[in-house]
């Protein structure tokens, strides 16, 4: 297996799951207003890579805002990914601020 591969799995995958987790605290969140909005914000990834499967030897860096935070591009009629992308969750990070403020100011207020 090619040397960039795994570890861009492994940022991909990292990237994945602390938005899926921080959405799931914004949901669960008790009090917090516009819960779906933040949610959705937790998958807006900034900048990241994107690797070639055929050529994994090159990554290429480039600066976008998109969400999912992990997406791949397949060829026409086929499953098999052409271009797989991961961002930086910036979305996640700014809920996770969102929701530490809103736990400090609830405690606050009692």
């Amino acid at each position: 297996m090619p040397g960039l591969l795994v570890p861009f799995l492994v940022a991909a995958a990292a990237s994945l799951l602390v938005s899926v987790g921080v959405a799931i605290a914004a949901l669960r969140e008790p009090g917090l207003t516009l819960k779906p909005l933040w949610a959705i914000l937790a998958f807006v990834g900034v900048g990241g890579a994107a690797l070639v499967p055929h050529a994994p030897d090159h990554l290429y860096w480039f600066f976008g805002v998109a969400a999912p935070t992990v997406s791949f591009s397949a060829a026409a009629g086929s499953w098999e990914p052409e271009v797989m992308r991961a961002l930086f969750p910036l979305g996640a990070i700014g809920v996770i601020g969102r929701i530490y403020l809103h736990r400090n100011r609830r405690g606050s207020v009692r």
